[in-house]
């Protein structure tokens, strides 16, 4: 008799609910992955070079008006 792994028998179950389960279950993942993303993507940054043209416009500004 030959022996049959466990994922070759879950396979060939065929469960329904199993594979209800299974898409929800990627859909949520693909979903989480995807507001996480976004999350990240609509975050302010702020870099420090961002003072320094801020600095130098500020500088040219004085000079001109004196």
């Amino acid at each position: 008799m030959k022996k049959k792994s466990t994922y070759r028998l879950l396979v060939q179950s065929e469960e329904k609910s199993r594979n209800i389960l299974e898409i929800a279950l990627y859909a949520l993942f693909a979903v989480s992955v995807l507001v996480s993303i976004w999350q990240f993507a609509e975050q302010p940054t702020a870099l420090p070079l961002d003072g320094i043209g801020a600095a130098t416009k500020h500088a040219v500004e004085l000079r001109i008006a004196s």
